[in-house]
């Protein structure tokens, strides 16, 4: 490297490729573990932290003790180029190391990972990713210990199979075994993986459950309904479907004849974002994690939490733009939903829930790591009746028309079976047991309805 060179580089400043050190030690080893662990970069010795040139000691440099040093505490060894150099009658030594095939590289037990112009320990979760990405594998891709084909639900792969023709319209002549095999969910006959686990067990594992609440108003105080999902993992995408659209507000927005016979269904939130965001709670989970994930609704917002955090460097920003480069945590998962077009492309469903809340006057989705996992937040309209007062105005017309109607169906249901209680009124309509029980108060305020009997064994009549 020439003097001009050299000056350029040290002018540059510190930068997640390119760090200064006065001297060599365990601390330039660090650092060298960390840039092969980020791509690679160069180490100037004998350079202080602000910049300026001091040279390493006068005494020849002992490269080859340096390269002994650096292969001894390094796993796998590293070997970086030397060169030794000039600038302002000082000797400095230019270190330089690659991105290595094999990661994460350590030093003493220890894996680091460059980040801007500092060194981070990395976590376990960091590790085990980086060391499944090295090796061109998945975590889903990997046999689970603890499961065989004989505990996977014959009724679940069939409900694949039909769901695969349904999408394809073509027929699926494989039979289930080989099905799952040509999906690389089971390996050599006997063989397990863990997406097959989570897609087919009879009994699904614990590390699918997942914490659907709906609270009254803006804060955790009370809460209306509160489930554990713990499913195969297409059918909690369905679960938590139903349970959104349950929960949220739906209203009819009025349209003229001229326009069409029919008038427009508004949702509180578009049911096709929705749809996308549970997907990509479900698809994109940290599955290493037991840790469940979370779905809670608010009158003004939906929250959602996911164990595992999202790619380094990805921003509201480049989603809206498209300019990342698309990741599948679990692309074995992945690819199953996309066969039975559960998603489109990958890396498009983010992009496509922005575009959908924006088309419908809605804030742009909010996105955090947080606690080792993933925090989304969606903002109703409500709070920002600037964008979308026609929107609020057709739930809110819904929401009255659509009460109107469950009171009258509980009354005709109390007319044809008098005699029932909550739980069962409840399964017969389809609501919960809190919304009928607020249908129930309304019916007897207007004396319609009366409750007989002892409170064990009463029911419901018409007055």
């Amino acid at each position: 490297m020439t003097p001009q060179a050299l000056k350029k580089l040290i002018a540059a400043g510190e930068s997640q490729t390119l760090e200064y050190k006065e001297s060599f030690g365990d601390a330039v080893i660090e650092t060298l573990v960390a840039m092969a662990n980020a791509g690679g970069g160069k180490i100037l010795i004998g350079v202080r932290d602000n910049g300026t040139v001091c040279g390493i000691a006068p005494n020849k440099p002992n490269v080859a003790s340096w390269i002994n040093d650096i292969k001894m505490k390094t796993s796998p060894a590293l070997f970086p180029d030397i060169e030794i150099t000039g600038i302002q009658r000082n000797t400095i030594a230019v270190f330089s190391i690659k991105d290595v095939p094999i990661k994460p590289a350590s030093t003493k037990g220890k894996c680091f990972i460059r980040r801007g112009s500092s060194n981070h320990l990395m976590s376990i979760q960091e590790i085990a990713d980086m060391y499944l990405k090295t090796y061109n594998l998945s975590w889903d891709s990997l046999i689970d210990p603890n499961t065989t084909p004989a505990d996977l639900s014959l009724k679940k792969v069939e409900r694949f199979r039909e769901l695969l023709e349904k999408q394809a319209s073509v027929t699926v002549p494989e039979d289930s075994f080989t099905l799952l095999k040509k999906f690389s969910l089971l390996k050599n006959d006997r063989e397990t993986t863990f997406a097959a686990s989570l897609l087919f067990s009879a009994k699904p594992p614990i590390n699918t459950a997942i914490h659907a609440v709906r609270f009254k108003g803006t804060t955790k105080d009370e809460s209306t309904e509160d489930i554990y999902i713990q499913e195969d993992l297409v059918a909690e995408t369905e679960l938590l479907m139903e349970f959104i659209h349950r929960s949220i507000r739906k209203g009819v927005r009025k349209v003229s004849a001229l326009k069409q016979l029919t008038h427009e269904t508004v949702w509180q939130y578009p049911p096709d974002a929705m749809r996308e965001l549970v997907v990509n709670l479900v698809i994109h989970r940290d599955y290493k994690n037991a840790s469940p994930s979370c779905l809670f609704i608010f009158d003004d917002r939906i929250e959602m939490w996911n164990p595992g955090e999202m790619p380094k460097g990805l921003s509201m920003a480049k989603l809206q733009s498209g300019d990342y480069e698309p990741s599948a945590r679990n692309p074995l998962l992945t690819r199953v939903f996309k066969e039975l077009g559960l998603i489109e492309n990958l890396g498009s469903g983010l992009q496509k829930v922005c575009r959908i809340l924006k088309g419908a006057g809605l804030p742009l989705p909010f996105i955090e790591s947080l606690s080792s996992g993933t925090r989304i937040v969606i903002r109703s309209a409500a709070g920002y009746p600037e964008r979308n007062e026609g929107v609020n105005e057709g739930v809110n017309e819904g929401v009255n028309e659509g009460v109107n109607e469950g009171v009258k169906s509980l009354l005709e249901l109390i007319m044809k079976k008098p005699g029932q209680r909550v739980p069962a009124l409840a399964r017969e309509i389809g609501v919960t047991p809190k919304t009928l029980e607020r249908w129930l108060s309304r019916l007897k305020a207007e004396n319609k309805i009366i409750y007989k009997g002892s409170s064990k064994t009463g029911g419901y009549y018409v007055a």
